[in-house]
């Protein structure tokens, strides 16, 4: 299987308007007009990459990573038949408001929904920020990446590496366990950390990612979010794998969002896994 990239991620939330201001207002996201209590956000030239819709529950929804077209979508399907995960294709409806071509969903084996999609939509014009976000790094690289709180970390690094056909960056066995995954040249698209560590047992996001092109804009970002009082769970600080430099802030669902920039590339023809000794060289601090 040879998937392309995160291409959207989709959020509940039981108070979807707040959370549409801090994407817009504080993220730098472009809010675009959804159906059937759905709201989209764009970052870049693709109809959106982020979805909220409300629920009786805050959290993580749904995953959606892209393929080339059809018959890759068909050829996923077998494969994942072959290891006794059976797909469901997607109604005409949810094609409509995933704004995609093809997509079949399924569980991982923390019971997180995966989607499987081809033949995303564009946007209409120009992405235009809320505020002052020239841009994002998006592109072949995808949304950027999101890191699950889940059970069994070594089954999902199993399923997503010999199922899903998603490569190890790294790993990491202190403070806590964790796997690194990509599928592009990006560090890492998703990443497992250990959710008994962190008194959690159900499969649970914990924090999406969003890279822009320079530290400017991180730093302008953090000025707004601490004279927002918006909570900064993890300061500025530099991560010892994707190199990426950043900071955390919670939003109003609870989930993380980490801002940051300068993530290295993976060249998988040099690239060598290791287990790193920590999450980062220096800040990030709680």
């Amino acid at each position: 299987m040879d998937i392309k990239q995160l291409g959207y991620l989709g959020l509940a939330a039981r108070e979807p308007e707040a959370f549409a201001t801090y994407a817009t207002d504080i993220l730098g996201m472009q809010r675009v007009a959804g159906e059937d209590g759905v709201t989209h956000f764009r970052i870049d030239d693709r109809h959106h990459r982020v979805t909220v819709e409300e629920s009786d529950r805050d959290g993580g929804a749904h995953y959606g990573w892209e393929l080339d077209d059809a018959d890759a979508l068909a050829a996923a399907m077998d494969e994942l038949s072959d290891n006794g995960v059976e797909p469901i294709e997607a109604t005409q409806r949810e094609l409509e408001i995933r704004r995609v071509g093809g997509m079949a969903h399924f569980l991982d084996p923390a019971g997180n929904r995966v989607e499987l999609y081809h033949g995303a939509t564009a946007g209409d014009g120009q992405f235009t920020s809320a505020r002052d976000v020239e841009r994002f790094v998006t592109g072949d690289l995808g949304l950027g990446h999101v890191v699950l709180a889940s059970p069994d970390v070594e089954a999902q690094q199993r399923f997503y590496t010999e199922v899903l056909g998603f490569k190890i960056s790294d790993t990491m066995r202190a403070p806590f366990r964790a796997t690194f995954l990509h599928t592009n040249p990006r560090h890492h698209s998703i990443a497992f950390v250990d959710g008994p560590f962190f008194g959690i047992h159900d499969p649970f996001l914990h924090h999406f990612m969003l890279e822009v092109p320079d530290m400017d804009q991180v730093g302008r970002t953090y000025d707004l979010v601490l004279d927002r009082d918006v909570p900064v769970t993890m300061s500025l600080g530099r991560h010892t794998n994707d190199q990426v430099f950043s900071f955390y802030a919670e939003s109003p669902i609870g989930v993380h969002t980490e801002f940051g920039s300068g993530g290295v590339l993976i060249d998988d023809s040099t690239w060598e896994v290791t287990e790193i000794p920590g999450p980062d060289l220096w800040g990030h601090r709680h």
